[in-house]
């Protein structure tokens, strides 16, 4: 069961996120808040495995408690609940290890997918991308060394598990680096991943 945390600044909108999460057996809202201070004091207690966030909170920005949930929590996963679907606008957040973007029109199916997907350790970023925010453009400067490990293993074909088994690291944290990898790259899918992958030489040795 995957649970799941709530942060949002209307009420009904909380509301129509718990309906549209009840209809899954394999989801469960195990908190929320309309405050991003209440949510820094809940959150650590309840320990939830993804946080839902907007990001126009009036108290304290969405923002904020996003850059406190990765410094201190970096094991929750985040989605962001926006209006403003612009990779520009987004990179900051993307950059930090946000592993979720959906728009707040999105449709039950949508959230649901979106959900599962960043449950999974993938990235899912429902964005609004310009031609200079694809993957043509991306670097590896803005990686971690242990990201840009794990994403050439992953051009190599290696699974998760024989990912974590190679570096002696949990298979979640191997997923997770690799989610952040490719937010930070733009990369959206495996087959992004071989392109940039060949773009970079990282098969020219294999």
């Amino acid at each position: 069961m995957t649970t799941i945390y709530l942060l949002d600044d209307h009420p009904l909108v909380i509301e129509a996120l718990r309906a549209m999460i009840g209809q899954a057996n394999d989801l469960s809202v195990i908190g929320s808040s309309t405050s991003g201070v209440d949510a820094m004091a809940e959150i650590p207690e309840l320990a939830p495995d993804i946080v839902v966030a907007d990001l126009g909170m009036p108290e304290l920005p969405g923002e904020e408690v996003i850059r406190w949930l990765r410094s201190t929590h970096p094991d929750i996963a985040i989605i962001v609940l926006t209006a403003r679907r612009n990779l520009a606008t987004l990179r900051p957040l993307v950059d930090g290890g946000v592993l979720g973007v959906i728009g707040k029109t999105a449709v039950s199916g949508e959230l649901l997918n979106c959900i599962r997907t960043v449950a999974a350790g993938e990235v899912f970023l429902e964005i609004e991308n310009s031609p200079n925010d694809t993957g043509d453009g991306a670097t590896v400067d803005a990686l971690s060394n242990r990201e840009l490990e794990v994403l050439q293993m992953v051009a190599r074909g290696l699974s998760g598990k024989q990912i974590a088994a190679q570096l002696g690291i949990a298979a979640k944290t191997a997923e997770t680096h690799k989610a952040r990898g490719l937010a930070k790259l733009g990369l959206f899918s495996r087959s992004d991943i071989f392109q940039f992958a060949h773009r970079e030489g990282w098969l020219d040795n294999n």
